[in-house]
């Protein structure tokens, strides 16, 4: 079943009607140390892969860093937990055309601005290295048709090389965000809020990229690639919040272990398992009291500053110890510590000084409401007992 017209029951697990705010996660201890360990296991795994630090560190450290190189990926971790988070703050509200605009401009400034930021900080560290490291790290010089395409997140699709290692993430986020809120429209719009659209279209299309699109990397430049992440987070909103029965989640984990007894990708098994602990930690309600620890909160609020810091720390203090010749294993693997240290300090000076403004700038220039015309949440049809769908 794949719509609920069930009336809500005060009985049910965490059975308070959905009226999160866009910062919805943002007051969810267990998603923010989601996004904590995610952000630092990408980071190490940039620094398992490029050179030359990571070359001169392997007699000291090889084996961790070949780990690190093929293992620690952990984007689908932030696909999940965006799924589920715009799911949350956004699946309740109004969606007519004034607020795509709206959610267009805001998703921009909170996501493109600090990217733009980073940007400058790898071009600054491309200056830097560009003829002590590697062209592989440093890539091609950079062109003003490579940088028009950053801009519109458009560089995967037009087969620009990345400026920085992990900026492919930022446009598939984007294209997310967008796909997502087209099919609030479509279900506020023409379907007037009888349906459940999202849940309706993103089965089909989860099941497509499961079966088919999902199996080829040369696609990986698109949203459709990466949609069955994304859209667990949404079914497990579902779940918890609008149907108050783990039903549909199961569904769904027969679909991605179908999926992976058909062709077996890592990636899959690693997001089920962190679907499975976020499904727990709401529906039970423990995920907005643990962990409590503070360290492990503030690397999740400057999660998405580290992720786009990392790599030109990492470039410069590549650069750097070639240049004073500390080329001993290790020298190299106190290296990658500095760099690692580096990377939280920028990321905290990062989020004070860009981020969190950027996001602010989005706020006053769209307003924080975007609670469709009226400026009110409104409860979907679909939502409410099946006599009064009209």
């Amino acid at each position: 079943m794949l719509v609920s017209t069930a009336t809500v029951s005060p009985l049910s697990p965490l059975s308070q009607t959905s009226q999160a705010s866009p910062a919805a996660g943002d007051a969810r201890p267990f998603i923010i140390a989601l996004r904590a360990v995610a952000a630092i296991i990408i980071a190490w795994h940039h620094f398992a892969l490029y050179a030359p630090l990571k070359d001169w560190a392997a007699p000291f450290m090889g084996e961790l860093l070949d780990w690190l190189a093929v293992h620690a990926r952990a984007t689908q971790v932030f696909f999940v937990v965006g799924g589920y988070v715009m799911a949350l703050s956004m699946s309740r509200r109004q969606w007519r055309l004034p607020q795509l605009g709206h959610f267009l401009v805001k998703r921009y400034c909170r996501l493109g601005l600090p990217y733009l930021a980073a940007m400058a900080l790898v071009a600054l560290a491309y200056a830097f290295a560009r003829d002590w490291l590697p062209e592989d790290v440093t890539g091609s010089p950079i062109s003003l048709p490579q940088v028009l395409a950053h801009l519109f997140f458009l560089q995967g699709l037009l087969g620009y090389e990345q400026l920085s290692a992990g900026f492919w993430f930022v446009c598939i986020n984007f294209q997310l965000g967008l796909i997502y809120v087209a099919m609030l429209w479509l279900r506020d719009g023409p379907g007037r809020g009888r349906f459940n659209l999202p849940l309706l279209l993103g089965w089909p299309l989860a099941a497509y990229s499961l079966f088919h699109f999902n199996l080829n990397e040369a696609w990986d430049g698109w949203w459709l690639y990466f949609f069955p992440y994304f859209f667990m987070g949404v079914v497990i909103h579902h779940a918890v919040k609008e149907a108050r029965s783990p039903a549909q989640f199961w569904y769904y984990v027969l679909l991605l272990g179908a999926a992976m007894i058909f062709e077996w990708r890592w990636r899959l098994a690693s997001a089920l398992l962190v679907g499975a602990l976020l499904c727990h930690a709401e529906w039970r309600g423990w995920g907005s009291r643990w962990p409590g620890n503070r360290l492990v909160l503030k690397l999740g609020q400057l999660s998405y500053s580290l992720f786009l810091v990392h790599f030109p720390v990492l470039v410069f203090v590549g650069a750097l110890w070639t240049r004073l010749e500390f080329n001993s294993p290790e020298q190299a693997a106190l290296g990658l510590g500095i760099a690692f240290l580096l990377s939280l300090g920028l990321a905290q000076l990062f989020h004070r000084w860009v981020e969190q403004p950027a996001a602010a700038l989005g706020r006053q220039l769209m307003g924080r409401g975007g609670k469709g015309a009226s400026g009110r949440r409104r409860e979907p049809a679909y939502t409410r007992p099946a006599l009064e769908i009209r």
